[in-house]
């Protein structure tokens, strides 16, 4: 037996340390197995979290040696696309060699986790950090920043929590009762009289001076931006969420506690639709136990204790693990991260990835022997691909000078990015929705466009079209619930979430290809076109913005009609030629001279046209005068301008054409401009 067992150790040991041939790709997350890295190796990065940034997904973790988990490498960073395949990138923080420093080799660095700061472009790393030969008496946190997502990280500092802070929750009187207090006076642990008094702030009265103590914990970035630090304190007793500073570098000062005395660790945090969910574990050392789950409107609470989330063999122990982190997909989807400790062999620990279902509005975490993450169904991630190999409509190309990136959407939602425009990677989901907006949980995507306004977001305008709900029916027509919507995100790669009201236009109407303008009065404006399926005339029209994008302010207003152009054509009813009655793509410009002017596609019969119009007096209001004829050959629309990294002024359009199946295909395609003169002239 004890050679089986000395086999079987050297087996897994080979696994781990010496695959030396690349793995083959992975299909689906078996939870609680290996999981090779595409060297073939064991991935080692324990008590992680990942990051999402510009499409990739980066894990970044605990560096597990044989035989300890002390720090003997660092943190270590994975990335992927697909989130089956991850390769590794490397120690992204790196213990340090001096004597004396607070990540010394040898310390322990446990649960790193990574957010990114769209503000000053920094990557930031926290993690729980004990000091060479202290055990676990030191409590701190470390900081960490990067430039790049895989690192290195420099390391910053180290500190407990918030010295010198009461909780935001107590009121003076609490202050003064918990100074009361006295560690002398309560040496029995687990009494009643304890337990009151940790919940009244026993510890935090000890540690207040010094600082509060953080050990297991993760980060946590809301939609508005603010990011918090969510840790166990207070010996392990109470849980803290304290918010971050605009920086994400250092604490506000401002916290609350979360189940005092409950002996909670391992916290993990997501909010869904509304309500914010942490999902934790008990204190047992390396050994699991039964999840605990909690809810709370606000991330400053109240917090209510719910029973445990996970269904399925061992979920009493949680499947055997220890959560870690949840990880918010761009569809909306979660995934319940853990890790199976292996304290005598702490390299072999294995990961649980879970999804996260919800039944009657609450979390479930279902095991599955074998599972596929939903983004990755019916998506493959392709690269290199030349420019009309893609199948696009309403192609919007965002040339991003921090990234040094082009990024292309348009109809669908999904996005491409290019170095050079000519070959490009993706597509990549980059949006989420909540299931309760009128959008519904996967709207119809039309016409979608990226915009940065200077405040560090980017701005993605689109259609949404709820399949689901129908507003109206007009000559036989039944027209569903449609208009145009503005996300944010904090990378041009998502995810991009609503952030502001709940609805821009009249729920009524059906409206659709909204763009932004920024008019000579400076005020932001939503330029879109209202649905000819209603109106039987289509329309241009204005909304104002308010000054953030996150909402509208006042009514609409009709710059022009699609019976004002001279160009398109259809026949009626009864076989005239008149005017077409579509109003598509609205882009807005102005050129060298400072004329404003307007591109707009409609048909000439079956053939999709562009045309363009010009202010009669620079504003937006107009009068809008429509040059004579087409601006650009047959078969092209749908275009908006962007200006390439070499100055060059650039149309995106799509085409209208057939594949060598004899198929109608959408294909993107791009035309130099000149905008020098008194108007806009495409270069054929």
């Amino acid at each position: 037996m004890r050679k089986t067992f000395l086999l079987l150790l050297s087996l897994v040991a080979t696994a781990l340390t010496l695959g030396a041939a690349a793995a083959p790709m992975h299909q689906t997350i078996k939870p609680g197995q290996l999981w090779p890295d595409t060297d073939g190796r064991h991935i080692n990065a324990h008590g992680g979290g990942v990051l999402l940034h510009d499409g990739v997904y980066y894990w970044f973790g605990e560096h597990k040696a044989e035989n300890t988990s002390a720090a003997l490498v660092g943190v270590t960073c994975y990335s992927s696309t697909d989130l089956m395949n991850w390769q590794n990138r490397g120690v992204a923080l790196s213990v340090s060699q001096e004597k004396g420093s607070d990540i010394e080799k040898g310390c322990i660095m446990e649960r790193p986790k990574v957010i990114y700061n769209a503000a000053t472009g920094k990557f930031v790393m926290w993690f729980h950090l004990e000091l060479l030969h202290c055990g676990y008496e030191a409590a701190r946190f470390g900081v960490a920043v990067s430039d790049r997502p895989e690192g290195p990280y420099t390391f910053l500092y180290s500190s407990r929590a918030n010295a010198g802070q009461w909780p935001q929750e107590f009121t003076a009187k609490d202050v003064s009762h918990a100074r009361q207090l006295k560690m002398a006076d309560y040496t029995e642990w687990w009494t009643p009289q304890w337990t009151k008094a940790v919940a009244e702030g026993l510890f935090i009265h000890r540690d207040l001076e010094g600082g509060q103590m953080s050990r297991d914990m993760t980060l946590f970035v809301d939609d508005d931006g603010k990011a918090y630090h969510i840790f166990s304190s207070e010996e392990n007793l109470t849980l803290h969420i304290a918010e971050l500073t605009p920086d994400y570098l250092h604490h506000t000062g401002r916290y609350t506690r979360v189940a005092p005395a409950g002996h909670n660790e391992a916290p993990t945090i997501f909010r869904h639709d509304g309500t914010y969910w942490m999902i934790t574990s008990g204190c047992t050392g390396w050994a699991p136990n039964e999840a605990r789950m909690f809810s709370a409107p606000s991330v400053w609470g109240p917090w209510t204790q719910h029973p445990n989330p996970c269904v399925g063999p061992d979920a009493h122990i949680t499947f055997g693990g220890q959560g870690t982190f949840v990880l918010r997909q761009p569809d909306g989807q979660f995934i319940f991260m853990a890790d199976i400790w292996r304290p005598k062999h702490p390299i072999d620990a294995r990961y649980v990835w879970l999804p996260i279902t919800f039944a009657d509005g609450r979390p479930v975490v279902r095991w599955a022997d074998e599972w596929r993450p939903q983004s990755s169904r019916g998506l493959h991630v392709r690269q290199n691909v030349p420019l009309d190999s893609i199948r696009l409509s309403d192609p919007a190309i965002l040339a991003d000078q921090k990234t040094g990136m082009y990024y292309m959407t348009g109809t669908g939602g999904m996005m491409w990015r290019s170095a050079d425009l000519k070959l490009w990677e993706g597509p990549f989901r980059v949006t989420e929705f909540d299931r309760e907006s009128w959008m519904g949980p996967r709207p119809m995507i039309w016409a979608a466009e990226l915009h940065q306004t200077g405040d560090g977001y980017y701005y993605y305008f689109a259609t949404f079209t709820n399949r689901d709900v129908k507003i109206d029916t007009v000559r036989g027509n039944v027209i569903e619930r449609r208009a145009c919507q503005v996300l944010r995100a904090e990378q041009p790669m998502g995810p991009y979430r609503a952030f502001g009201d709940a609805t821009y236009l009249p729920a009524d109407r059906p409206t659709l290809d909204g763009t932004l303008w920024r008019d000579a009065d400076g005020r932001p404006y939503m330029v879109y076109c209202g649905e000819w399926l209603q109106n039987w005339n289509g329309t241009i029209e204005k909304i104002q913005l308010k000054p953030d994008l996150s909402g509208t302010v006042g009514e609409p207003t009709v710059l022009f009609r699609a019976s004002d152009s001279p160009w398109s054509r259809e026949r009626s009813d009864d076989g005239q030629v008149t005017w077409n009655k579509v109003t598509d793509g609205p882009w807005l410009f102005r050129t060298a001279t400072g004329r404003l002017g307007m591109l707009w596609t409609s048909w000439v019969y079956d053939v999709y046209t562009q045309g363009v119009a010009y202010s009669e007096n620079g504003t937006l209001d107009g009068p809008w005068i429509q040059e004579p004829e087409p601006i650009t050959p047959p078969n092209y629309g749908h275009s908006m301008l962007f200006r390439r990294f070499d100055g060059q002024w650039m149309m995106s359009v799509h085409s209208h054409t057939t594949d060598a199946k004899g198929r109608y295909v959408r294909v993107p395609h791009f035309f130099e401009v000149d905008l020098s003169g008194d108007r806009l002239v495409v270069r054929q």
